[in-house]
């Protein structure tokens, strides 16, 4: 199986239960075909607190909490969250900010 290279910033630790407040980086395998969306529900099924975090309570579109980069890319840049997702990608998951 492809595997690609998940990395979660220290103020989103807590959404996957890692004990430390620290930049995390793992590998996850995915099937052959894969989306970012695909990726992004198997992270949620995983991981419910993500799950309450990533998706808006009463859908399954994106809250807008959680910035998603895939190989150093905004999604909106390349084909939303139906990119496809291939072996050696990367998918940084940041707390998304807003303000002045």
């Amino acid at each position: 199986m492809p595997k690609i290279t998940i990395e979660a910033w220290s103020s989103l630790s807590h959404l996957f239960e890692l004990q430390t407040r620290k930049r995390h980086t793992w590998n996850m395998e995915i099937e052959e075909g894969s989306t970012l969306a695909g990726v992004l529900e198997k992270l949620a099924e995983d991981n419910p607190k993500f799950a309450e975090t990533m998706y808006k309570p009463d859908s399954r579109d994106p809250s807008g909490v959680i910035l998603v980069i895939i190989n150093d890319r905004l999604p909106e840049l390349l084909n939303g969250y139906e990119t496809a997702v291939n072996e050696g990608d990367r998918i940084v998951l940041v707390q998304a900010y807003s303000g002045g």
